[in-house]
């Protein structure tokens, strides 16, 4: 059993982005197609506020004991030689 997921802003053009999901899907086939609205969050509207979202979500991110990658490498080599 195939299961397409897809999150559509509903335009002028939905429609025809439906048709072509249902594409995909051999002729003859059966479908079970489900839809709902999404309450999710808004989509960003633009550079500067994506570029906020990623400010604050590596703010709220739990501090890390490694600066580089190399640092976490080695840290990561040095466990496994124990």
């Amino acid at each position: 059993m195939s299961t397409l997921t897809a999150t559509i802003d509903i335009q002028d053009d939905a429609p025809g982005v439906i048709a072509a999901l249902l594409r995909q899907f051999p002729k003859g086939s059966r479908v079970k197609l489900a839809m709902s609205q999404d309450d999710g969050v808004a989509p960003l509207h633009g550079l500067d506020e994506y570029r906020l979202r990623v400010k604050a979500a590596r703010q709220a991110a739990p501090a890390c004991a490694w600066k580089t990658t190399s640092e976490a490498m080695k840290a990561l080599r040095e466990g496994e030689e124990d």
